[in-house]
């Protein structure tokens, strides 16, 4: 058996609360999310974690580094694991996304693998990036176990990925914040062994949705 990775969302934001659209721009965690992280940190000491990575979205590193301060492993932050680019529409309300960018925003509904949000990334580019990090940790490591921290949309496009499965279904796909997804990279290929496990976090609650979700 190869590496096993722990993939994770970061914890609740102040953008979460509010439905604003986080990309690329960033929104600091609330108290929920740094007691999300603190609660993810307690699940994943049961896990002989080796290697962290993070997105460099301050977000994710804040959730990262909480884990690793408490379970004595350092943050190796990276690119790779960023949100999807949201260009125009970051920081928006998706009401404010349906009136100023009716159309785009239909075609990120309805087939989002064609959407072409305007200064934005597209689906299929994060999943280009995230694949080729995936591959770089594999070449780089055997039988290590990877806790990587990022975001609900390149999560779900990664987890796509390891099913070899469309990016028109990221939809079909939940990821609440600090959810715990686990993938082991077995010889025949990715077996997802858990998926949006949450059962670590205390009182969660649902969110105004964004147009992320």
């Amino acid at each position: 058996m190869a590496n096993t990775f722990y993939i994770v969302r970061h914890g609740q934001t102040n953008w979460n609360i509010l439905g604003k659209t986080q990309g690329h721009g960033n929104s600091d965690l609330t108290q929920k999310g740094k007691e999300q992280a603190f609660e993810l940190a307690k699940a994943i000491k049961e896990y002989p974690i080796d290697y962290i990575y993070s997105s460099d979205l301050g977000r994710a590193v804040q959730t990262a580094e909480i884990v690793g301060d408490i379970i004595g492993t350092k943050v190796h932050q990276t690119k790779s694991l960023r949100e999807m680019g949201f260009g125009d529409w970051e920081g928006l309300l998706i009401d404010e996304i349906k009136k100023d960018h009716s159309k785009t925003y239909e075609t990120w509904r309805n087939q989002p693998h064609l959407a072409d949000i305007p200064n934005g990334e597209t689906l299929h580019i994060i999943k280009d990036r995230v694949d080729a990090f995936i591959k770089e940790l594999n070449e780089k490591y055997d039988n290590k176990h990877i806790l990587l921290v990022s975001h609900s949309v390149t999560v779900r496009v990664m987890l796509l990925s390891f099913l070899n499965s469309g990016m028109e279904n990221i939809y079909r796909i939940k990821q609440d914040n600090t959810a715990l997804n686990i993938v082991e990279c077995r010889n025949y290929g990715p077996v997802i062994i858990k998926m949006n496990d949450t059962s670590h976090i205390k009182n969660n609650e649902k969110l105004n949705n964004s147009a992320l979700e």
